[in-house]
């Protein structure tokens, strides 16, 4: 039977799967050594044993920020994205002015205005009545992810309201700091004030 090795080859696949993603991603286990690695000849590169697509991603990614104490890897590496752009949020990181969780808050809080504002044109916009009559399972109803993240940008916004828009300009339209702070007539020290605590206020909202 010239295909029974491939049937066989796709349970065996998802058995190693899954043990590698229990061990590796649930309990956290370090990535295994190859045989014979403790016998391995002085000047010659160590060999790795290569996890299998989708979990080795995952643990490349915890093995490039392992000498980070503070913070997930997810997070190390998003704040690494971020300040390779150019931006004056990325520029804050640069100068220590924000850390890498404060621009994580930033990126979310503006991932949320935008979504928000998209999803209020498309409601603008389909004003007309739907022949389908929608009921609970229509698509007009926002997923509970989507409603969620716009009762916490609510929350936000009226936690920051009196420097609501400047701080908007800082996160969503990347206005640099200082020129924020002398358009709503604050020293630079104030204007950063606000900005940092306004960011660590996002994780409570």
């Amino acid at each position: 039977m010239p295909h029974l090795p491939t049937d066989q080859a796709a349970p065996a696949l998802t058995t190693e799967r899954e043990q590698q993603r229990v061990a590796h991603l649930v309990l956290g286990e370090p990535r295994p050594k190859p045989k014979g690695a403790n016998r391995r000849k002085k000047g010659k590169a160590a060999a790795t044993v290569t996890l299998v697509p989708g979990i080795e991603e995952r643990v490349q990614l915890r093995e490039r920020w392992s000498h980070k104490t503070n913070g997930t890897a997810e997070t190390h590496e998003h704040a690494a994205a971020q300040a390779r752009r150019e931006g004056s949020l990325a520029r804050l990181v640069g100068t220590g002015a924000i850390d890498a969780h404060q621009l994580a808050a930033a990126d979310q809080i503006a991932e949320a205005y935008h979504s928000i504002t998209a999803e209020v044109a498309v409601r603008t916009a389909n004003l007309e009545p739907r022949s389908s009559g929608g009921g609970p399972h229509s698509a007009s109803h926002a997923p509970i992810a989507a409603v969620i993240r716009e009762r916490a940008y609510a929350r936000w916004r009226e936690a920051v309201a009196p420097h609501g828009a400047m701080l908007l300009a800082i996160i969503v339209d990347d206005m640099a700091l200082t020129t924020a702070a002398r358009d709503w007539r604050l020293s630079n020290r104030r204007a950063r004030s606000l900005l940092v605590s306004a960011l660590d206020s996002w994780k409570r909202c």
